[in-house]
């Protein structure tokens, strides 16, 4: 082995094919409540809107946005705090989420939009539906970690913030992949592992804390719109009570598909991207 080998720090780093798929976005950016929101779209048509989860950004989206592309304007935005937008701190998320829907009105006027949010991006797109002033036609919400009871998580994930050594940081941002959006070690891949880490490392935001003030299921209950439910069978947090969260939906809006999918984890749109993907255009009437 070569010297230079030796020196080369063993980190995951995002593939070509991503970089080529943020290169072809549109870049728009839009202001509401003193801060800057960066918008990412692709595609042509009627306007769909993806919202990531916590320390996410776009990229959550990264195995979706070309299939939805080719019969949506597909809008992912980096949430407050979160990504390339602007930091942002509020003790209320009905005001987060109305940034969204500023940005929205300013990006698609007069224009009824659809939509998915993944877990942290769900609990926002539900507060967000009456806040869009066309209205949003179809919901879905992936991994939604509000929706009944959960496993908590946080024991078994790794800190990686003030690890001097990138390597260490890297192999913290693997472990916690595997543990809380995948389905465990053998799971984690480079890509995913380098996803992660281009998103956490820019994450400024905690609003989980937030959550106990909330009622989700009154909002959906209120929602007039088409409502999808997706979760993968192996969700690190809702897993274990799919059951509940079946009956939950059912017993709110009788109308709503529910879908678990077998083998994947609480990222299911990334484990399962084809299902997923296929999901979302049937419902989004493609």
């Amino acid at each position: 082995m070569l010297m230079d080998d030796l020196d080369e720090p063993d980190i995951p780093v995002l593939p070509d094919w991503i970089h080529a798929l943020e290169a072809r976005a549109e870049t728009p950016v839009t202001r509401a409540g003193g801060i800057e929101l960066q918008w990412r779209i692709w595609g042509e048509g009627r306007p769909l809107v993806l919202l990531h989860g916590g320390h996410g950004s776009w990229q959550h989206w990264v195995r979706n946005i070309e299939p939805l592309s080719k019969h949506f304007r597909v809008m992912a935005v980096d949430l407050p705090a979160f990504g390339d937008s602007d930091s942002y701190e509020t003790d209320d998320l009905h005001d987060y989420a109305g940034l969204v829907a500023e940005g929205l009105d300013t990006l698609a006027p007069g224009a009824p939009v659809r939509g998915a949010g993944f877990s942290f991006g769900s609990v926002i797109g539900s507060l967000m539906l009456k806040q869009v002033r066309a209205g949003v036609e179809s919901w879905a919400l992936l991994g939604s970690p509000i929706l009944g009871g959960r496993t908590e998580v946080g024991a078994r994930l790794r800190k990686w913030r003030g690890m001097p050594i990138p390597e260490h940081r890297a192999a913290a941002h693997a472990h916690n992949v595997g543990e809380l959006m995948l389905t465990g070690p053998d799971s984690v891949t480079d890509e995913a592992t380098a996803i992660q880490m281009a998103h956490a490392e820019k994450a400024r935001g905690m609003f989980r804390g937030l959550f106990s003030k909330l009622d989700v299921p009154a909002e959906l209950a209120g929602y007039e719109g088409e409502l999808t439910v997706i979760y993968g069978d192996r969700d690190a947090i809702a897993g274990d009570h799919l059951d509940e969260r079946r009956e939950t939906i059912a017993t709110l809006r009788p109308d709503a598909e529910f879908h678990v999918i077998p083998g994947a984890g609480h990222w299911v749109q990334y484990m399962a991207a084809e299902r997923v993907n296929d999901i979302l255009l049937r419902r989004f009437g493609a």
